[in-house]
Order: structure tokens, then C-alpha cells, then sequence
């Protein structure tokens, strides 16, 4: 399928971004400076690609979605990097979070919570389940821990980076074959995000991203 191969391309390009973005970081740098490098492996590998993103640092985290700029990173910051590639007419769509010298005890428990609300909206995700139904379940871990997901838990993506439908709590519309996301977030003291994006027939959903950035936490501090 032609989508899905440049989806997969995309998200390869993208890995490799976050990569480069990872070692470069070292104290004293900027927001700023470090955006310019993520976009720049992007663009590098796939000059004719459009880009949208969202790049927030420390408590700016807590906007949801937006740019920091020229903010240099003290250690705690989280880094949310929200982002979205067309390629060959295709979009993909996906979120990780870093954390700054240490992920505190705090932060590592918001974590872990989104990191199971993605693994149980997973776990629903598949032609023929209502979008309520991947809301539900990935709210339910947010449930457990006080705490409510304020925006949707996913998405159509392909020819757009946010298609309908969006998975929220009042919808009732069927999933069909195609590509889509689950993402999770909290934001609170300090906002945290994350998501990836999947192949859904109905054979049930295959992660197109995890494979290649796995959500472990101890892969997103930076040193």
C-alpha cells in the first residue's frame, strides 16, 4: 500500500530527527537551537515534505500546543515535541516527551500512566470499534490515578494530520480501515504527551512508530 509506505518513510525520517535532536543537546543550548536541529534532519531527508509541530519546554508544556523559543532548558524541563510530516501527499502524526538531566519521581508517574493509557487504547483500536470506546479506555487509566484526559485520545490521520474522527467521549462513529493514532496527555504542573500512529484493518491495528522509538522513560532524558 502506497500510503502506508510513505508513512513509514516519514516516520524513519522522523526517528532520525529526534535522534539528532537527542545528541544535541548539551547545557546552555536554546530551544530554539534545538528545534532548528529536529527540523533540519527532517528537511534534510525529505526537502519536499510540509511539517507541522508543536515544540514546548518546561512550563509552557502545560499550553497544550505552541513554540518555545530561545528558552534554555534547566534540568527537570520536559521537552514535548508534537509532530507531523507529509510526505507524497500522506501525514503521519506523532509525540514524544523528554525530560531534562532526570525525570523526577513525578514525572516518571504521569509517564507510566500515559505510557498504559496508549497500551489500553491499543488494546480497542481496531476496524469496528466506536471512537468512544478508544476514549474510554485510554481515560480509565487516567481515571485510576484522580486525574481526567482533557482533549481526544486519537485520530484519522492521512490526508491531513488531524482528521475526524476524533476519539472523544460523545462520539459514535465506527472506525474503518486506515491509518490513525492514539495519543495521551496530561497537563498540569508541567504538561507531558504522548503518541503514535497505527495501520488498522481487520486483522486489528499494527504500531507503525513503537518499533522504532519505543516508550521506554529512560530513553528520553537527556544527559
Amino acid at each position: 500500500m502506497e500510503s502506508r509506505k510513505k508513512i513509514e518513510e516519514a516516520l524513519l525520517v522522523i526517528k532520525n530527527a529526534y535522534n539528532a535532536f537527542k545528541n544535541a543537546y548539551k547545557q546552555g543550548v536554546t530551544s530554539t537551537e534545538l528545534l532548528n536541529v529536529f527540523l533540519g534532519e527532517i528537511k534534510k531527508s525529505l526537502p519536499n515534505s510540509e511539517v507541522e509541530y508543536d515544540f514546548l519546554v518546561g512550563e509552557e508544556t502545560k499550553l497544550i500546543g505552541g513554540v518555545t523559543e530561545n528558552y534554555v532548558p534547566k534540568n527537570g524541563d520536559p521537552i514535548l515535541i508534537d509532530i507531523s510530516v507529509k510526505n507524497g501527499g500522506v501525514w503521519c502524526d506523532v509525540c514524544r516527551t523528554y525530560f531534562v538531566g532526570e525525570i523526577t519521581r513525578t514525572q516518571l508517574e504521569v509517564y507510566e500512566m500515559i505510557k498504559r493509557s496508549i497500551k489500553a487504547g491499543e488494546s480497542v483500536l481496531k476496524t469496528g470499534a466506536k471512537v468512544n470506546e478508544l476514549y474510554n479506555a485510554v481515560n480509565a487509566e487516567y481515571e485510576k490515578c484522580g486525574y481526567t484526559l482533557v482533549h481526544h485520545s486519537g485520530h484519522q490521520i492521512e490526508t491531513a494530520p488531524v482528521e475526524k474522527p476524533l476519539f472523544v467521549a460523545s462520539g459514535n462513529e465506527i472506525l474503518k480501515d486506515g491509518f490513525y493514532t492514539i495519543e495521551s496527555g496530561l497537563y498540569k504542573d508541567f504538561g507531558m504527551r504522548l503518541e503514535n500512529d497505527y495501520f488498522v484493518d481487520k486483522n486489528g491495528a499494527t504500531n507503525l512508530f513503537e518499533n522504532l522509538m519505543p516508550l521506554e522513560a529512560k530513553e528520553y532524558i537527556l544527559k
